[in-house]
C-alpha cells in the first residue's frame, strides 16, 4: 500500500511504503541519466517526466514540473509504483553521506542525525552536510525541500537556531542548493 502526503512544498508529494525501499542512504535524480538502473525512477522520468525524485528509507518525494497539474499526473505515478515496488522489490542501497573528521562538524552532523532529519524526513526531504569552515556551516536541501518557497525561512529560523543552540562556534547556515 502507498500513502501519499502533501508536503510544505507545493509541487512536490510524498509516497510512503508500509515497508523499507531503501536499506542505506539516499538519492536524489534529476534527470533519466541519474536513474542507474532504478526501474520506477526510470519509468516516471519516461512518462510522467517529474523535475525531481528523492528516494529514502520508506518513501519516494516526487517534485513535478510547475507547469504540470497534479490531479493530471498522480494516478499514473501511483500505478508505476505500485506495479515497480512490491512485495518482490528489492531495497536499494546509496552511498551514503561525506564522513567528517573534525570535530565541530561531527557535533553539527548529531544534530542534523537527532534532531532536524527525522522533521525534514516527514515533509518529504533531506538535509546533508555540505562544510563547516570558519563559524559557517554549508548545507544541501533534498527532496521537498529543494525549491521549497519555505525553505530558506525553515533554514534561518528552525535549522540555524537549532545548529547555533547545540554548537556554539556555529554563526550562520547557508543552503547551497536554495533556487
Amino acid at each position: 500500500m502507498i500513502t501519499l502526503t502533501d508536503t510544505p512544498n507545493p509541487e512536490s508529494k510524498k509516497f510512503i511504503f508500509d515497508f523499507d525501499i531503501v536499506k542505506s542512504g539516499s538519492k536524489e535524480i534529476k534527470s533519466i541519466e541519474d536513474c542507474k538502473e532504478i526501474r520506477f525512477a526510470e519509468k516516471l522520468f519516461e512518462q510522467v517526466s517529474p523535475e525531481l525524485i528523492y528516494i529514502d528509507s520508506n518513501f519516494v518525494t516526487i517534485k513535478k514540473k510547475s507547469s504540470q497539474d497534479w490531479n493530471e499526473i498522480k494516478e499514473n505515478i501511483l500505478k508505476i509504483l505500485s506495479e515497480e515496488i512490491n512485495a518482490d522489490f528489492k531495497p536499494l542501497s546509496f552511498e551514503k553521506s561525506l564522513e567528517f573528521k573534525d570535530e565541530i562538524s561531527q557535533r553539527i552532523e548529531e544534530v542534523l542525525n537527532e534532531k532536524i532529519r527525522p522533521a525534514v524526513a516527514m515533509d518529504g526531504g533531506d538535509i546533508q552536510l555540505k562544510s563547516y569552515k570558519d563559524g559557517v556551516v554549508e548545507v544541501m536541501l533534498k527532496g521537498s525541500c529543494a525549491g521549497c518557497p519555505s525553505s530558506t525561512v525553515t533554514l534561518k529560523q528552525g535549522v540555524e537556531r537549532m545548529i547555533k543552540h547545540y554548537v556554539p562556534e556555529v554563526n550562520s547556515v547557508t543552503a547551497v542548493n536554495i533556487e
